[in-house]
């Protein structure tokens, strides 16, 4: 990794005019951006699509270039799932309960296509192996597995956890399909969010995937004699399975759309620098454009802080760089990113196929869930120390409150660029991911005066480096 020692000799110093950040833009485009038209703007559906129009017809308004060769949309191939309809009900025969989307279950954004009713068998962590398995001495073929959402955390060395190996193991054994839930004694268990194909493993087509919350897990396993709770612990303290018949039935349709062979878009655009020298070096600004999508016409998931935030402000600061343009040394790329919310799809394309040489990016600022929380973060200072002083000023100056947590490894989009040895800084506020992919993620969480900070902090920063 690179160090920019010269960044020290530069004095920081932050002039009141150079603050020309609108909140009511920044505003206006997160309430389009997380508004109903875009349906959750899901990497490959017509809502992401639109919203790469969106921000393209933006930046061809305020005079940004396409960045070397490149056009301003990049494609970037994945695998997709939309998710069209889905219907849960639980309880027994003749006494069956319909659950509320987006409210008591989520469909994991991997899940097959089916109609399946039948009896539930709890399974503890779902795991299946030569040394441990949940399957032991059970029979769910033809059922419907309930499973914790994680791995035995009695098990050391395991690979990261991954929902589609678990249901893949479901699937061998005769499962139809699979219910997931988090672990009931964790301090604040995970409600059921919106999600996206992440991680390896096999996708079987026809088994539908879905989340409830623990609740209504309670319910099913009414009829067995067994709390969840209790169940857990005594899989985690004996480290031994504890699969039991839960007493109930569930019926679980979900209606996907599955495209091995889909893809989605990152928008990159570009505003040249002036210097004769410094105009061939270039600062990103960028963050992710997508989000996890919807269910159907029934529920969909706004992504206003995750991550319409870190969207609207790159679109923001092209327009105040734009204004100001001439004065540019350096030259800036603004990128939003097609499909973090899968696995970093889309930044890990962009850096394997950059518009520029590697060599001449200065700094990459990555921004992503910008819109909630209480204090500025720059994750990644550890292993850019020059960068993350920098900015530490700059807020110092200001009189706004920063966190003095950073770390080494980059996070979120700024991973691939780190692992490329590209130098760079991940903006965060702290305490912002209370609503993350939730259908509650909307404009009206946003906490516009921390939010318009975030980007002004962000505004001072890339001038220091590019004027």
């Amino acid at each position: 990794m690179r160090k920019f020692f010269w960044l020290l000799l530069f004095p920081v110093f932050v002039q009141a005019q150079t603050m020309s950040v609108s909140t009511d833009s920044l505003m206006k485009h997160i309430n389009y951006l997380a508004s109903p038209t875009l349906n959750g703007r899901l990497p490959g559906s017509s809502g992401y699509f639109t919203a790469v129009q969106y921000s393209v017809d933006f930046f061809h308004n305020h005079g940004l270039h396409r960045a070397g060769d490149f056009k301003m949309r990049q494609m970037v191939p994945i695998e997709t799932n939309v998710i069209d309809s889905a219907r849960v009900l639980i309880g027994t025969e003749g006494n069956m309960t319909e659950l509320k989307a987006g409210v008591d279950f989520s469909v994991r954004g991997y899940s097959g296509s089916g109609d399946v009713t039948a009896p539930v068998v709890f399974c503890g962590y779902g795991y299946d192996s030569t040394i441990y398995s949940d399957y032991k001495g059970v029979d769910v073929k033809g059922k419907i597995v309930l499973v914790f959402k994680s791995n035995p955390p009695f098990l050391k060395g395991l690979p990261e956890y991954s929902i589609r190996r678990t249901a893949d193991a479901a699937y061998r054994h005769g499962a139809k399909a699979v219910i997931f839930v988090s672990q009931p004694n964790q301090k604040e268990p995970q409600k059921p969010i919106g999600s996206m194909m992440h991680g390896t493993g096999l996708f079987h087509q026809d088994m539908p995937q879905i989340q409830v919350t623990v609740e209504k897990a309670g319910v099913l396993m009414q009829n067995s004699g067994f709390t969840l709770s209790r169940l857990q612990t005594s899989i985690d303290s004996l480290q031994a399975p504890a699969s039991v018949a839960a007493g109930c039935n569930a019926s679980v349709f979900v209606k996907a759309g599955y495209n091995p062979k889909g893809h989605t878009t990152n928008v990159v655009a570009m505003l040249p620098g002036h210097d004769p020298v410094l105009k061939d070096e270039y600062v990103i600004l960028g963050g992710h454009l997508d989000h996890v999508g919807s269910i159907g016409k029934q529920i969909y998931y706004p992504g206003a802080n995750d991550n319409a935030s870190g969207s609207a402000a790159v679109l923001e600061l092209a327009r105040v760089f734009s204004a100001d343009s001439s004065s540019l040394k350096r030259s800036i790329i603004f990128v939003l990113f097609g499909s973090e919310e899968k696995g970093l799809e889309g930044s890990t394309f962009f850096v394997n196929n950059l518009p520029v040489p590697k060599e001449k990016i200065v700094a990459v600022f990555n921004l992503d869930c910008i819109g909630c929380g209480d204090s500025l973060m720059a994750g990644n200072g550890k292993s850019c120390p020059a960068l993350w002083d920098t900015a530490a000023e700059v807020a110092k100056l200001n009189n706004w409150p920063m966190s003095q947590r950073t770390w080494e490894g980059g996070g979120a989009d700024l991973t691939p660029f780190f692992k490329a040895g590209i130098p760079g800084l991940y903006f965060v506020n702290t305490h912002a991911h209370q609503n993350l992919h939730l259908p509650s993620d909307s404009p009206e969480i946003i906490n516009q005066e921390q939010y318009t900070r975030m980007v002004k902090w962000v505004e001072a920063v890339t001038r220091k480096l590019v004027m």
